[in-house]
């Protein structure tokens, strides 16, 4: 940026424009001047005239941006699968990371980056994209299949399912089903495979919103299977997906799989009482980071195949989860202690209005005093499995590598979280089935972007000073600015920036090059 710089030589006040620039030589800010003449009226005038004619736009941020979706790969697949919008695509991408807004708001975003090469649109030309996306399902199939054999999964994936609420029910796929947000609207379910190796979401699907978990599993191991060989890399799911019928159809079709047991199962209850006593051998402990965990092995068996279950106790993990449990419920019983309810009917209704979902089972209702008092066999059940975590596999794995796993199924549990309150992913806006499944396409191309910039800040450290979001507002201040008709320039790049990017490896030099459109 420009500015007037007055001089006073022998007596006279004398103008010159002073303006910054990178030096390469030195690495460093540097300072060029260009004479005005004294200072009259008439320079005056002319300051004033070049000041109105100065333009600036964001850059650190979507320069970022731009940056690793080139390094991922997903630039040159949308370009070749989408060429006449790709552009457009990555930058409602960008805004959906950077601002976390509904897209009919994204012009006047735009307006405001360096993105000279991208289409205005306005919210109906947005809606018209999203539409065109959404009726083509082939390209959308070939994005998927092009990107995930880019990402070439190593050892696991892990894959999981989350329902997205809509107040319209026109839309394929919007039906009243489980909803996981507690929300007492119809819904759609997205099932998202993430690679093992670095978290980054490989592959998505819509389901209709009344299939639970369990059934979405068959056709997703159909859809991937065409794009990944998938008999040599295991399915890491979560506890809500095992059923008898899951372990074995994905066994007798050869799909490897790591799943935790669901603590309903009456074979997990036998198998922690089995243990119980000898787990806690110091022969069977073990250190995975700086957790000390117990670990036993045994099998369990469905329809008469036999499986390998891996137990394991977390001492620690044990103790703090009855605190935690039993404090909860101590809160809650001093709440409803002295509520008198005359019925049966009377207390469901009270149960589902005043005691969390989560611990409703843990109260009953003592008919003969009419109170809630707490279920006390209920409560010794779950202090009995506290700590205790089962996973089964159909194949030969280590405990070390069964808990690395274990730790890091979460993953796509945090992509849903990035989705739904950073993303504005939470509800479905719009009233058409193309127009929806477009939308749902751009937001997965913003979570595989998401992901990535979250490792590096992992990696680096950088959540310890950022959100992702304060990031990216912290880089929008590098700007790229032209005066008049000049050649234009990059702002200087601030120590917390300088930092920003070396998270990423990226060279400030570099960084400071003058885009060419």
């Amino acid at each position: 940026m420009s500015y007037i710089v007055e001089q006073k030589i022998h007596g006279k006040i004398y103008l010159y424009e002073a303006s910054s620039y990178w030096d390469k030589d030195k690495k460093q800010s540097r300072q060029k001047r260009k004479y005005l003449g004294p200072k009259d009226a008439q320079n005056i005038v002319k300051k004033k005239k070049k000041a109105t004619n100065l333009a600036s736009k964001n850059h650190g941020n979507v320069t970022l941006l731009s940056r690793i979706s080139r390094e991922l790969g997903l630039t040159s697949i949308l370009q070749k699968i989408f060429p006449g919008n790709y552009l457009e695509i990555l930058a409602l991408a960008n805004y959906t990371i950077s601002e976390g807004m509904p897209f009919y708001m994204f012009p006047h975003w735009l307006e405001e980056q360096n993105l000279p090469e991208v289409k205005k649109l306005s919210s109906t030309s947005i809606s018209n994209l999203c539409d065109d996306l959404g009726r083509s399902e082939k390209e959308r199939i070939d994005f998927i299949s092009q990107w995930s054999k880019t990402q070439k999964p190593k050892g696991g994936v892990y894959y999981d399912i989350t329902s997205i609420s809509s107040y319209s029910t026109n839309i394929d796929f919007v039906e009243w089903g489980y909803n996981r947000d507690q929300e007492n609207l119809a819904q759609i379910n997205m099932g998202v495979m993430c690679n093992s190796n670095n978290s980054l979401p490989i592959f998505y699907n819509l389901y209709p919103g009344s299939i639970n978990d369990v059934s979405t599993l068959k056709n997703c191991i159909k859809y991937s299977d065409s794009f990944m060989d998938l008999k040599e890399i295991a399915f890491v799911l979560d506890r809500g997906f095992f059923s008898k019928k899951n372990v074995l159809e994905m066994d007798k079709s050869n799909i490897k799989f790591i799943q935790p047991l669901s603590f309903s199962l009456k074979q997990t209850k036998e198998l922690i009482a089995k243990h119980k006593r000898q787990i806690a051998n110091p022969e069977n402990v073990l250190k995975y980071n700086e957790e000390i965990i117990y670990h036993a092995l045994d099998k369990i068996k469905i329809d008469n195949k036999a499986f390998d279950v891996h137990i394991f106790f977390n001492e620690k993990a044990h103790m703090d989860q009855k605190h935690h449990f039993l404090s909860v419920l101590l809160e809650i019983e001093d709440r409803v202690k002295d509520k008198k309810l005359a019925s049966m009917k009377e207390y469901l209704s009270f149960k589902k209005e005043n005691i969390p979902e989560k611990y409703q089972q843990y109260f009953k209702w003592n008919k003969n005093s009419l109170t809630i008092e707490k279920n006390i066999r209920k409560i010794r059940a779950y202090n009995s499995r506290a700590g205790f975590f089962l996973i089964a596999a159909n194949h030969k794995v280590s405990n070390i590598d069964i808990l690395a796993h274990y730790r890091k199924r979460d993953c796509v549990e945090k992509l849903f979280d990035n989705s739904k309150n950073e993303m504005d992913g939470k509800r479905l806006r719009s009233h058409s089935t193309y127009t929806n499944n477009g939308k749902l396409f751009i937001k997965f191309i913003a979570l595989i972007l998401h992901t990535q910039i979250s490792n590096y800040m992992n990696k680096s450290k950088l959540f310890k000073s950022y959100s992702l979001k304060e990031l990216l507002m912290e880089l929008k201040k590098i700007k790229i600015s032209r005066i008049n008709e000049q050649e234009p320039f990059i702002s200087e790049i601030s120590k917390k920036q300088k930092n920003i990017l070396s998270g990423f490896g990226i060279d400030v030099e570099e960084f400071m090059e003058i885009p060419s459109y």
